[in-house]
């Protein structure tokens, strides 16, 4: 009839419809899916099915023709995903023939040439999310082939063009935070694939609004579900402890430590659009990632090849970058709330951090940063939180500094250059609560400054010279009666 015959010609056509028709006489959907422990029926399965979701040997403008083609290809794709994820323990086996046709289909032909799959966004996004879903369930198999491909999967969602990837920036984000947050504690430190995937993977997604939240909060619930980020060696031992009901035994390596806060770094900087919504809640989560480095000094780090590094907290350059984007974005800002912020998360880097770990020219830098551009005056509330973070300074980078005279030279400039804003503060007025912490607080530096057991090294006599410049500026305002310097040697 001429019925069958537009029914024939369409298979003939599109041989899509007719390889459908074979898989539903062939087996049932919940046969398709169930487990089995027949691992090379379900490969034969999947050879039908992948086959079925993008035909070789077919002309891409013969499909792009059909408009039920994407929606077959879709259902048949979740059809195989399903019976993958399925299959955990044949995943090894199994995963290949999905990496092979992604490649397919997403890879470009002839370098400049775009991928085939872009004629086909909406088989493409679900390519995109299936590759999402098969990390997030599978990578916690202890197959180093399978994470390695994996790893090849989300490369290809990472060289999309943007063009493509910013439509779907909601999808990578969830998909890129959920495989974060339940797989972080499985990243292998001995490769840095797994966290350099990540990495590209959630600062593509945050490059849009619509997945910039779902980033922040993935990155945000990794470092609240960690208590003590004492790094282990075996990916066996992570696994174990996850089982366990207290999850704060979840470890994170250094590396991972290293690509949160450069993340957050860009949440904190606007840098993405120039989106600051995320500014202040970004500050807190700098100052906990940050600490977590302590854990990781004197602990020797793999490097690519076959070298090895000393790992002692963020590297120099982080801890500059970190401390800087902080001062001069956070703690100047004109908003009340976020230079306090700003201010509460420096001293929790300052306190966190070595001062032997970090090059003395960048601690002399740091401080002629702070002491350069200071918050106004009349903005009270800042200028407390300075002076505060000055205090802190002072007692926890001057033993060390001072202890190298060729410090003192510069030092000295810090010092005179705080001597004026102390004297600043103190004359704003008597009345004002800026008046009244100023005295506190440096009453409080020059006291401990001026203990006999706070520094015996060789910049003793300097540190003793700074309470005493400290002193003078109490005195001139007669608010030097709670300051004692009898105890000095």
């Amino acid at each position: 009839s001429p019925r069958q015959s537009n029914i024939d010609n369409s298979q003939a056509r599109y041989p899509l419809s007719e390889t459908l028709q074979r898989v539903a006489e062939d087996a049932q959907l919940d046969q398709i899916i169930m487990k089995t422990d027949d691992s090379a029926m379900a490969k034969r399965f999947l050879v039908a099915m992948l086959s079925a979701v993008f035909p070789v040997g077919v002309g891409v403008d013969g499909l792009v023709d059909d408009p039920t083609f994407e929606h077959n290809s879709v259902f048949v794709l979740e059809l195989a995903a399903r019976l993958l994820i399925s299959n955990r323990k044949h995943s090894a086996v199994l995963y290949p023939l999905f990496l092979a046709k992604f490649q397919q289909i997403m890879s470009c032909n002839g370098g400049s040439d775009p991928p085939i799959g872009l004629r086909f966004p909406y088989l493409m996004e679900r390519i995109v999310v299936t590759i999402l879903r098969s990390a997030i369930h599978l990578f916690d198999v202890q197959e180093p082939l399978l994470r390695e491909q994996l790893n090849r999967s989300l490369t290809l969602i990472i060289n999309l063009p943007n063009s493509f990837t910013r439509q779907i920036g909601s999808r990578i984000g969830v998909g890129g935070a959920i495989i974060l947050r339940g797989c972080f504690y499985l990243f292998d430190d001995f490769s840095q694939d797994d966290w350099s995937n990540i990495k590209v993977l959630l600062d593509l997604a945050a490059q849009d609004k619509p997945g910039r939240g779902f980033v922040f909060d993935g990155i945000s619930s990794v470092i609240d579900s960690i208590e003590y980020a004492t790094p282990c060696d075996q990916p066996e031992e992570a696994l174990q402890m996850h089982g366990e009901e207290d999850s704060s035994s979840l470890q994170i390596s250094q590396h991972g430590v290293e690509v949160m806060a450069s993340l957050l770094l860009k949440f904190l900087n606007g840098g993405y659009e120039n989106d600051l919504t995320f500014k202040v809640p970004s500050m807190k989560y700098i100052k906990k990632i940050y600490s977590f480095s302590r854990h990781f000094a004197g602990r020797e780090i793999p490097t690519e090849g076959d070298g090895v590094e000393t790992g002692t907290q963020l590297h120099d350059t982080e801890f500059e970058t970190m401390v800087n984007a902080i001062y001069n974005d956070a703690c100047l800002s004109n908003d009340v709330h976020t230079a306090k912020r700003g201010f509460e998360s420096l001293q929790g880097v300052i306190v966190a951090t070595d001062v032997a770990t970090i090059p003395t020219a960048k601690w002399l830098a740091f401080l002629n940063m702070v002491v350069a551009s200071p918050p106004s005056v009349s903005m009270q509330e800042a200028r407390i939180s300075y002076l505060a973070l000055i205090g802190r300074l002072f007692l926890t980078l001057m033993p060390n500094l001072s202890d190298q005279r060729q410090n003192w030279t510069e030092l000295e400039d810090f010092v005179i250059q705080v001597s004026s804003l102390v004297s600043e503060n103190l004359n704003f007025g008597r009345a004002s609560p800026l008046f009244e912490t100023t005295v506190q607080t440096m009453t409080n530096v020059v006291n401990v400054m001026s203990m006999s057991g706070f520094h015996k090294g060789e910049g003793a006599s300097f540190c003793t010279w700074v309470a005493d410049t400290l002193f003078v500026e109490l005195e001139k305002v007669g608010a030097g009666g709670g300051a004692s310097l009898s105890s000095r040697p």
